[in-house]
C-alpha cells in the first residue's frame, strides 16, 4: 500500500515523515550522549535531557500512528515511552528533592495534553497495566495532604479516567478541571446520564478540540514555511475521546468520525481486540504476567520470544542469553513473551 493512502491525516507526506524519523533517532542519540557529560554548572541539565527523551520518543510513537503503521506494534511502544517519562521523573525528582513534583504540571497545556493522550492511549491499546505507571508520575509519596499540597484530587478529568482503569476506591475526589478548555466537555460526557447525552458532549469536546488547544506548542505545525517544509508536525490526535467512547460502552460513534484528530480506526481496533484483552492487558488466569524485556538484557525465562518491531522474529531464548537488538523505525527494541509456545514444525 502507498504511504497516502495509508496514513491517518492528509498533513503529512512520505518525505517529511522519513526525515523527521531521522532527526529523531539523531537527536535522541545526542541527548543519550550528553547524558554521559557532567553536569557540573548546569544543575538540572541531565533532567531536561531526560525530559527532552521522553518527549521526543512520544513524538515518535505518535508520528507511526499517523503514518498509518500497524496499531500492534504500537503497544509495546508506548511502554517504552512511558519507562522514558520514569527516567525523567527519577531524576527531575532527585534534581527537586521532591519526589511529590508532578511529571506532567496540571496546569501546562502543553503537559495536559500530552498526559490525557497517554491515558488514552492505554486505554485504547489495551495497556491498561500502564496506568499505576503513569499514575505514579503525578501522585507522588503524598497524594493526600493539606490543601493545596496534596498531589490527589488535581484534576477531576484525570481522577475520573484513572478511576476507570485503577478502580474509584484508588482514586480522589475533585472538584476542578486544569485545563477548562476544551476538557469541560470531556468531563461532562464522562458524567452524561447515558450515552446519547454523552455523544452529544463528546461531538462539543472535538468540536472545540483544536481551536482551544491553539496555545500548544504543536498547534498549526501541519503548516508549511515559505520553503514549502513542514514544522515538526507528528499530528494531531484526541485519544482521550477515543478512549472515553470505549469506556463508555458507545457502540456507534460515526457521528465522531467527521473530526480528523478522532482516533477512529484505533477506536474500532480497540473493540474489536477487547476479547483479547479482557483485562486490558493486564495478566490473565490462564498464563502469568511476564514484563516486555528491552534488547541488550538477559533473557528472565527460557520460551519464545518476539518483537513487534521486526516481522517473523519470533525465536527462543535460554534463560541468561543476552537478548539483540533489532534495526527498526520503532527504535528500541522490546521483546515479548509469545503466546505460542510450541516449537515450528520442521
Amino acid at each position: 500500500m502507498e504511504f497516502h493512502e495509508k496514513r491517518r491525516q492528509q498533513f503529512l507526506v512520505e518525505p517529511h515523515y522519513r526525515k523527521q524519523l531521522d532527526i529523531l533517532r539523531e537527536v535522541i542519540a545526542g541527548q543519550e550522549t550528553n547524558l554521559s557529560e557532567p553536569e557540573e554548572n548546569e544543575k538540572g541539565w541531565h533532567a531536561s535531557l531526560l525530559s527532552g527523551i521522553a518527549g521526543d520518543k512520544l513524538i515518535r510513537h505518535l508520528l507511526h500512528y499517523t503514518a498509518g503503521e500497524p496499531i500492534e506494534p504500537l503497544r509495546s511502544e508506548l511502554e517504552e515511552v512511558i519507562a522514558a517519562y520514569e527516567r525523567y521523573g527519577e531524576h527531575l525528582w532527585k534534581y527537586t528533592g521532591d519526589r511529590n513534583e508532578v511529571v506532567f504540571k496540571f496546569y501546562s497545556l502543553d503537559d495536559y495534553c500530552e498526559l490525557m493522550q497517554l491515558i488514552g492511549l492505554c486505554f485504547l491499546l489495551h495497556r491498561r497495566d500502564l496506568l499505576p505507571r503513569l499514575a505514579a508520575l503525578q501522585d507522588g509519596l503524598d497524594a493526600v495532604g493539606p490543601p493545596g499540597e496534596g498531589n490527589g484530587g488535581c484534576d477531576w478529568v484525570y481522577e475520573e479516567l484513572m478511576s476507570f482503569g485503577l478502580g474509584a476506591e484508588k482514586r480522589f475526589e475533585s472538584e476542578q478541571i486544569c485545563c477548562s478548555k476544551p476538557y469541560e466537555y470531556l468531563a461532562d460526557a464522562l458524567s452524561s446520564v447515558d450515552n446519547v447525552a454523552a455523544l452529544k458532549d463528546l461531538n462539543l469536546f472535538l468540536k472545540h478540540w483544536y481551536k482551544d488547544l491553539a496555545g500548544t506548542g504543536w498547534h498549526d505545525s501541519h503548516k508549511a514555511d515559505e520553503n514549502g517544509n513542514q514544522g515538526g508536525y507528528f499530528g494531531y490526535w484526541s485519544f482521550e475521546a477515543g478512549a472515553a467512547v470505549l469506556l463508555l460502552g458507545i457502540e456507534d460513534d460515526s457521528s465522531l468520525h467527521k473530526y480528523l484528530y478522532y482516533p477512529k480506526d484505533l477506536v474500532a481496533w480497540a473493540k474489536e481486540n477487547a476479547d483479547r484483552f479482557p483485562d486490558g492487558g493486564l495478566s490473565t488466569k490462564t498464563d502469568k504476567q511476564r514484563a516486555n524485556v528491552p534488547a541488550g538484557s538477559p533473557c528472565p525465562e527460557s520460551g519464545w520470544w518476539f518483537t513487534p518491531a521486526q516481522s517473523g522474529s519470533r525465536r527462543y531464548f535460554k534463560q541468561g542469553t543476552v537478548m539483540p537488538a533489532l534495526g527498526s523505525d520503532y527504535g528500541d527494541t522490546y521483546w515479548q513473551w509469545s503466546p505460542d509456545q510450541s516449537a515450528p514444525t520442521l
